[in-house]
């Protein structure tokens, strides 16, 4: 039950950075500010500020929306490797800062004792459940609406929509919002079903790990995304059992899915041709 957790959470990180990097083809390496930002925040206001956790949590997550929306007004103007390398650099400050506010973020042991949902994984797992697919719903409606038609619209032909008259700078920012609102409820919720935050919820290898995943998943296909990082989650936790030849087994796992389907299994011929897929995503056959 606890894998599931962590699947569901995975599916869910992977599902909001593809709302905005797989949508507009401009990778956001710096998911896990978003992730830890959220988390922390939650944790300070439930420890610190005996605020429950049902405000703390959306609180959060509308606070890293509004530093993703700054952060997006700074940096979408950026193309290509110059926007990968700002995000990092954001998430990295971050993730500094983290050690550097050591009174009030715990340093290396992070904060513990965080109210949880219930008392029983069980009822974590349900909660954590309802949380996704409310948030996978929400999701959808937004890549299904013009603001996503939008999005995508920048990533084949941005010149040719801002000649339309549209504003791609605005729609982006939308975009990084919503992506960090939804990664930080993520953030929020693993934070509470784990009673603790530490700094590996901000570092870069989450981020990249999240990136991986969306992006042998399918970017721009939100489906393949959520699903596979999902799927990987479980894998990686499972292999557990040969701890000595998990990082092996898993990374050549990695190399072998991105060798077989280099755009992403979303992207595969078979899945963009199902209508379901097609009316899930797009809203139509």
């Amino acid at each position: 039950m606890e894998l599931m957790v962590l699947s569901l959470l995975f599916a869910l990180f992977a599902a909001s950075w593809d709302i905005l990097s797989g949508f507009t083809d401009q990778p956001n390496f710096g998911h896990a500010l978003f992730i830890g930002g959220a988390g922390y925040s939650s944790a300070i206001m439930n420890r610190s500020f005996d605020l429950p956790l049902w405000f703390s949590i959306p609180l959060s997550a509308l606070c890293v929306a509004a530093v993703g929306a700054v952060i997006g007004a700074l940096t979408l103007r950026l193309r290509g490797p110059y926007f990968a390398l700002s995000t990092i650099a954001f998430s990295a400050v971050f993730y500094k800062m983290l050690y550097i506010m050591r009174p009030i973020t715990g340093g290396d042991e992070g904060i513990t004792g965080l109210d949880t949902f219930t008392l029983t994984v069980e009822g974590d797992l349900q909660i954590t459940a309802v949380i996704f697919l409310v948030s996978i719903v929400l999701l959808t409606a937004f890549a299904r609406s013009h603001y996503g038609l939008i999005l995508r619209t920048t990533r084949h032909n941005e010149e040719a929509a801002q000649a339309s008259g549209i504003n791609t700078s605005y729609y982006k920012v939308i975009g990084f919002a919503v992506s960090a609102f939804f990664a930080g409820i993520a953030g929020g919720v693993q934070a509470h079903t784990n009673m603790q935050v530490t700094p590996e919820m901000a570092s870069a290898s989450l981020s990249v790990m999240i990136v991986l995943m969306a992006t042998i998943g399918g970017a721009g296909t939100l489906v393949g995304p959520l699903l596979v990082a999902a799927l990987l989650a479980w894998f990686d936790q499972w292999l557990r059992i040969w701890e000595h030849y998990r990082i092996i087994i898993y990374m050549g796992t990695l190399v072998l899915l991105i060798y077989i389907n280099p755009k992403g299994i979303g992207n595969s011929r078979w899945i963009k041709s199902s209508p379901m897929v097609r009316r899930l995503v797009l809203g139509r056959e």
